[in-house]
């Protein structure tokens, strides 16, 4: 009964996540079709921003949270848990979103229609997203799923259905107005969930700044470890933008699109369903179960990686003839060298649970600032000559460095773990 019910729950968070995932590829592929290729590429500036601005207004504060969440003995220590990531979510969103906004404005000029759209998705999504993670630890996987597809999934599905309906017109302003509607009602779904965390008695206790200021610390290996794979996924955006190559940015855009979005697919249709399992199998300590639990579902992870590449490989370019602009067809030798990203990205997300279990956070995140390091001086070195595929190639040598440093980090502690204490 528990194994059929464990299957049906996987199923469901498969079809869940699959709907989103394809809604991804729907709206990118429309885009591309009914924008401009320099068009594109600024929405891809613009949601690039708007995602580095939700990773640093958050600072992974919601995996320290979820993490100790599991360890809480009793219903209150849960609720000042919550409430206390409520509360720093909002803190931060008022500390980094005009710092933010004042970036893009920079470089684009915006409405004040946009600038409103702006800061309510950053908010929105900045909420949710850190959020979700206690709904994970508190074995939620398929309602969290739920929440991504309607925040993420089915705006880009209805987005394409009313401008095919001549309901509005297709335009980075709708788009975005689309988007924070969707994500006004995953933060309220959110909320309903965790609501009963928010009791009033959790108002008189609020956090200290001194708590605040310690939490920060420990979150920090934690912050740069993300902030690493913001990099990875984001730089391009900004940096053929930058660089003033709008039309590779607008393809980069396309491409990153659907390339982004596997290990997003992987995460949460494979990792988000064992990751509680994992963590309450290392605090038991029984280590080897934890280790054998990630390797399970990093094979499981590879071959749901593989498939989707497969499939992109194989009518990738099929999609690019519906878009009908020659600008995406002549790189396509640059987008079946990006299809080795999500294979790195999976290896390197799964090894960093091994050393996050381990609480080996400074490895992981030191693993990865290496890998950025990396791919910082690599772009510098090469963009100005290559354009997109020194993006993509300083990604994956990014990636290969930051999975060499986590092995090793790993063995070492593995060692430790053996030496009697």
């Amino acid at each position: 009964m528990l194994k059929n019910s464990i299957l049906n729950a996987r199923t469901i968070l498969f079809i869940i996540r699959g709907a989103t995932l394809v809604s991804k590829f729907l709206l990118i592929v429309y885009m591309a079709r009914k924008l401009s290729v320099v068009d594109l590429g600024l929405y891809g500036f613009i949601t690039a921003a708007i995602f580095a601005t939700v990773y640093i207004a958050g600072l992974e504060h919601g995996s320290i949270t979820a993490r100790q969440i599991i360890n809480c003995k009793d219903f209150l220590c849960k609720q000042k848990t919550v409430f206390g990531l409520t509360i720093f979510t909002l803190i931060m969103f008022f500390l980094i979103s005009p710092i933010s906004y004042l970036f893009i404005t920079s470089k684009v000029t915006l409405s004040l229609d946009m600038v409103i759209l702006f800061f309510i998705i950053v908010y929105g999504e900045s909420y949710s997203t850190e959020h979700k993670k206690i709904l994970i630890s508190l074995n939620q996987p398929v309602y969290s799923s739920v929440v991504d597809f309607i925040k993420s999934g089915v705006w880009a599905y209805l987005t394409v259905i009313f401008v095919s309906l001549n309901i509005f017109n297709l335009s980075i302003r709708n788009i975005l107005f689309m988007w924070a509607l969707s994500v006004i009602i995953g933060c309220f779904l959110v909320f309903i969930k965790l609501i009963k965390y928010y009791g009033m008695s959790v108002f008189a206790t609020l956090p200290s700044i001194k708590t605040y200021g310690r939490q920060i610390y420990l979150t920090l290996p934690f912050f740069v470890t993300g902030i690493s794979l913001i990099v990875f996924e984001l730089s391009g955006r900004f940096s053929l933008q930058i660089i003033n190559a709008q039309v590779e940015a607008g393809i980069y855009t396309l491409y990153s699109g659907f390339i982004f979005a596997i290990p997003l697919f992987v995460w949460s249709s494979s990792v988000a369903f064992d990751h509680s399992k994992i963590l309450q199998a290392y605090e038991n300590e029984e280590v080897s179960k934890s280790d054998s639990l990630i390797k399970v579902m990093l094979k499981r992870s590879l071959l749901i990686c593989l498939f989707l590449v497969a499939f992109l490989y194989f009518f990738f370019d099929l999609l690019l003839i519906l878009i009908e602009k020659i600008e995406y067809i002549n790189y396509i030798n640059d987008f079946y060298l990006f299809l080795l990203v999500p294979f790195f990205h999976i290896i390197d997300s799964h090894l960093y649970y091994m050393l996050y279990t381990r609480k080996r956070d400074k490895a992981n995140a030191l693993s990865s600032l290496a890998g950025v390091v990396f791919l910082f001086i690599f772009q510098y070195l090469t963009i100005d000559l290559y354009g997109i595929t020194s993006v993509i190639f300083s990604i994956i040598l990014a990636l290969i460095i930051s999975i060499v440093l986590k092995i090793f980090f790993i063995k070492k502690n593995m060692i430790a773990e053996t030496i009697p204490q």
